[in-house]
């Protein structure tokens, strides 16, 4: 009778703290697998904070108003050309030399990226 009684004691059901373990796995597990999301906005939030530096003689958004070339005209694979060249010092330049030496390969694509998602010169918004 005691088997009996057993099978029929209703069970406890789980723990708070299991369910919100549960949903956060869930929630996680989504973030990860959601498109448009991960290592290539991470790429374009780095470039977008390098980019400050360039803002300064570049202007803003990479739209030079003076004598030094604007960014924003530039495909990505020019741009990262470009600073492999000025790092490599095979392109004349008085300052870029210094600045693209401080920049690494991952550096670079980043900043070409960043520029690559602006609108180009000339382009409607």
């Amino acid at each position: 009778m005691d088997s009996l009684a057993a099978r029929y004691v209703p069970q406890r059901e789980a723990a708070p703290s299991m369910c919100i373990s549960w949903v956060l796995l869930l929630l996680l597990s989504a973030a990860l697998c959601a498109p448009g999301t991960g290592a290539a906005d991470e790429v374009t939030s780095r470039g977008a904070a390098l980019a400050q530096t360039c803002a300064t003689c570049h202007g803003p958004d990479g739209r030079s108003q003076g004598a030094i070339p604007s960014l924003d005209s530039l495909t990505s694979a020019d741009m990262i050309a470009a600073l492999q060249a000025f790092r490599a010092e095979t392109r004349k330049s008085t300052v870029m030399h210094r600045i693209a030496r401080g920049l690494n390969e991952a550096d670079m694509t980043a900043v070409a990226a960043y520029f690559a998602t602006l609108t180009k010169r000339g382009a409607q918004p």
